[in-house]
């Protein structure tokens, strides 16, 4: 699973650092979550896309490196793209991978403090104006949490709110079927109910605020959930580049024994709006 994602992203990745430049980030801070979703991009980009005509791909990457009193390495690289098919269709896909080291001084020994990644992609069909149903997959990875493989699958509806210029808010909700795989070859599998929220909203012609909010709760115990939740702050710089803060936090309530339920993390990124 590691390997299928890191070959993905490479690329993603690479093209990101050639058009973006790097971004410093502290990976204790980097934490995990992919940044807004190509809806998000669809909705606060203007202008016609000449490189990719009928996509919408976004892409954000940061690297970080110290020597000296502390030894630290740190990468991560996100990437969301977006297609609409006439007026009833549209594909989404996102992708993020992060790793990072550090030395410890006593020891000398190296110890990663992320390895993870993330592939997932979503299929809207609209129905009415603003409202649709969909279909997703979704297949992810993280080291430090003890999960060899996460499949998440799953459809549902949605429907846009509000919506404004390039401010708007959606909801989704619908059920997916979540199977872990854990290094201890323990695996935890079930149906899950899927509640989500998106939006966006632009405080003046340079900055948009995002969020977004995921709650999944197990059927057959409500006290067995996931819930992810998501704030940023988008800053255009030039042209298709922007600097982006986002903070994110991760809760799972039936995390193994020894690791952390709760995630909360602060990303500072540079990225490419296409």
């Amino acid at each position: 699973m590691k390997y299928r994602v890191v070959t993905v992203l490479a690329v993603l990745a690479g093209t990101a650092l050639c058009s973006a430049g790097p971004a410093g980030a502290d990976e204790a801070k980097m934490g995990s979550q992919m940044e807004e979703s190509a809806r998000t991009a669809r909705e606060t980009g203007e202008g016609e896309r000449p490189l990719f005509p009928g996509w919408i791909i976004d892409m954000s990457a940061g690297y970080s490196m110290s020597q000296g009193n502390s030894d630290t390495q740190n990468l991560l690289a996100r990437a969301a793209v977006m297609k609409k098919f006439e007026d009833d269709w549209e594909l989404l896909g996102k992708g993020e991978y992060a790793w990072g080291k550090f030395k410890d001084r006593e020891t000398g020994e190296y110890e990663k403090t992320a390895d993870r990644g993330l592939i997932a992609g979503q299929a809207n069909f609209f129905v009415i104006q603003d409202g649709y149903v969909y279909g997703r997959s979704e297949t992810s990875y993280d080291k430090l949490k003890d999960i060899d493989r996460r499949l998440d699958n799953g459809g549902g509806g949605g429907y846009n709110v509000w919506r404004r210029n390039e401010d708007f808010a959606s909801v989704e909700t619908g059920a997916c079927y979540i199977d872990t795989e854990y290094s201890d070859d323990g695996r935890d599998h079930g149906l899950y109910l899927r509640l989500a929220q998106n939006g966006a909203l632009q405080i003046n012609e340079r900055v948009t605020f995002l969020e977004s909010f995921e709650y999944k709760p197990k059927l057959e115990d409500f006290h067995d959930y996931l819930l992810t939740a998501e704030a940023a702050l988008r800053v255009s710089l030039m042209g298709n580049i922007y600097l982006q803060l986002t903070a994110t936090d991760r809760y799972d309530n039936s995390a193994p024994a020894g690791v952390e339920r709760n995630d909360l993390a602060l990303i500072t990124s540079l990225g490419a709006s296409f």
